[in-house]
């Protein structure tokens, strides 16, 4: 009796563990079976796949042949007796493909109607006029040469940093003067590097006319001169006025320039005169040896101006 009852027990244990499963849910209604076309709609997708094929037949005659002429030839007389406007707008559209005939805008024939647009009153609506009259390859009537050298002195930078730039469109002789005069003016970063492109988007002849006979203005200002020299021979660097600049032990756009300015400028005769100019940019990055630190980050730089000599 016993082992049955125990039999029993687990058996009973067994089944209470076991999670109740979810009650079956009752069936939903079958998914109503998706109609076939009708006959109309077989034959408007007919219709479009056969325009499609058309148009994508006609790609095929990117130059004028014998067979393009004859596959063109055959779709006017089509669209001479086509009688729906579905039909004869593809068809017009695979018409504008034939290369035997000269493309044509499809708002008509008729010349474009060009609205003249009002003239400037203010500084900066003749500036924009102007612009816009170079743009479209006019005569730039709105402002003269004098007036844009007017208005690139004036104090706002936008202002005259646009004026500077037409001018350097319209008379680049006389912007190239005006343009070193800003350059050694200005102190901010950004627009001494606008500057900087624009002299450099003169004619090359024109980029040293007015150019200062030594690096002149702020240290950002100094740096562009060292750099319009390096690309621009006409933008004359001599020794007198770079061998100031490499005494500096300051890491900074302006020393990093001159140093690299040094190989263009000096020869080898005149290496006593760079180390002793260099004197404590060497000693500095001796004591650092020494000391087993990194030297300055200037000194590679002036390290391999040096070696660079010829």
């Amino acid at each position: 009796m016993k082992p049955f009852l125990s039999l029993f027990l687990l058996a009973a244990a067994a089944f209470a563990a076991e999670p109740a499963k979810p009650a079956a849910k009752p069936a939903g209604k079958p998914a109503p079976a998706k109609a076939a076309p009708s006959a109309e709609q077989l034959a408007a997708e007919a219709r479009v796949q056969a325009m499609q094929a058309m148009v994508n037949e006609a790609r095929k005659f990117p130059v004028a042949t014998p067979e393009a002429k004859a596959f063109f030839d055959k779709l006017r007389a089509q669209r001479a007796a086509a009688t729906d406007p579905e039909t004869r707008a593809a068809l017009d559209q695979a018409l504008a493909m034939d290369p035997a005939v000269e493309a044509r805008s499809p708002l008509g024939e008729a010349a474009v109607k060009a609205i003249e647009l009002p003239a400037g009153t203010t500084p900066e609506t003749k500036l924009a006029e102007l612009e816009r009259q170079l743009d479209l390859g006019q005569p730039g009537r709105a402002l003269s040469a004098a007036e844009l050298a007017t208005l690139a002195a004036v104090e706002d930078f936008a202002t005259a940093h646009r004026a500077a730039r037409l001018l350097r469109r319209v008379d680049a002789a006389a912007a190239a003067p005006l343009l070193w005069q800003r350059l050694a003016k200005l102190a901010s970063r950004e627009q001494v590097q606008l500057t900087e492109d624009e002299i450099l988007r003169l004619p090359v002849k024109f980029a040293g006319t007015g150019a200062p006979a030594a690096p002149t203005g702020s240290l950002a200002a100094k740096a562009a001169f060292l750099r319009l020299s390096a690309v621009r021979a006409s933008v004359a660097l001599s020794k007198e006025a770079l061998l100031p600049l490499l005494k500096s032990t300051a890491a900074n756009e302006l020393s990093e320039a001159a140093w690299d300015a040094v190989p263009r400028v000096f020869a080898r005769a005149d290496r006593p005169a760079l180390e002793a100019a260099a004197k404590d940019l060497l000693e500095a990055a001796a004591k650092a040896r020494e000391a087993k630190a990194e030297p300055s980050r200037l000194y590679p730089k002036a390290k391999a101006a040096l070696d660079a000599l010829r």
